[in-house]
């Protein structure tokens, strides 16, 4: 399916704890299609500034045909107010019209199912919005999953991953006032010991660059999949303006744009140095 640019109305826009917030969408020909680890480009406001659209991971959303009507067509986009832009989006109203182009880039890649060893989600912060919808997907099978953040008000969806009758949620802060104290990747570390005698676990993560740069040292020497979705500005998010580029160890095409063959990348393959 082919991106497209279309308005989305705002159907709910409400603050969820300290600084995140929660945008409800009436878009049905982008929640249709949107697959887990996609993204969208929205378009803060019809003014020159802020210019650039701004990208977000698509935190949940429902086909038009889906058998629950009062979800019909719905997109959510879990975001954190840090700037002048997501300070624009916290004022957005019921019945307002949202430009988005979506759903873009490449998502997860699944592992085979039905998996018999379980699955890991890692994410830290807001980075947790695009694995919701992957351990909606993966929801019939054991998923093991690691929630990190500064502190108790950054750990976010704790509730909504424990839904899945199979799930296992885990949480770190680095203050201590929520679950372990220290990183989600020190918490992880800590449980890995039960994960050794698999060699065909796969890994699912998205986080900030640290986050993901140390769980890529841990685990380069493992045979397991581990998948990440990088966060990185954008100018574009269509890959015409190779704004969002890293390096990788493929010798064809070390720099890939985060935008196009991204989001989602094999962890192993980035080239951190």
């Amino acid at each position: 399916m082919m991106a497209i640019q279309i308005d989305g109305v705002v159907l709910k826009n409400h603050k969820i704890k300290s600084s995140y917030y929660l945008l409800e969408l009436d878009c049905p020909v982008i929640s249709s299609q949107a697959k887990p680890g996609q993204f969208v480009m929205l378009q803060i406001s019809g003014l020159n500034y802020p210019l650039l659209r701004r990208p977000f991971s698509i935190y949940r959303s429902y086909p038009a045909t889906h058998p629950r009507k009062s979800k019909r067509g719905h997109l959510f986009i879990l975001y954190k107010k840090v700037g002048l832009g997501t300070e624009i989006m916290t004022a957005f109203q019921k019945g307002q019209k949202v430009n988005l182009i979506g759903p873009l880039g490449n998502g997860y890649t699944l592992p085979p199912l039905p998996s018999p060893s379980g699955v890991i989600l890692i994410g830290g912060g807001v980075g947790i919005a695009s694995l919701l919808p992957l351990a909606e997907t993966l929801r019939d099978q054991k998923l093991f999953i690691f929630i990190g953040g500064r502190t108790k008000d950054d750990v976010l969806c704790e509730k909504e991953f424990g839904q899945g009758g199979r799930s296992k949620v885990f949480i770190a802060t680095e203050d201590g006032s929520n679950g372990r104290k220290g990183t989600v990747i020190s918490l992880f570390l800590s449980k890995m010991e039960q994960f050794h005698q698999n060699n065909t676990l796969y890994i699912y993560s998205c986080g900030p660059d640290g986050m993901l740069k140390a769980l890529s040292k841990k685990l380069r020497s493992k045979e397991w999949s581990v998948q990440a979705s990088l966060e990185s500005r954008m100018g574009c998010g269509i890959g015409a303006c190779w704004g969002c580029v890293i390096k990788t160890r493929d010798p064809q095409r070390p720099y890939q744009r985060v935008c196009k063959e991204g989001p989602v990348f094999n962890l192993k393959e980035i080239d951190w140095e």
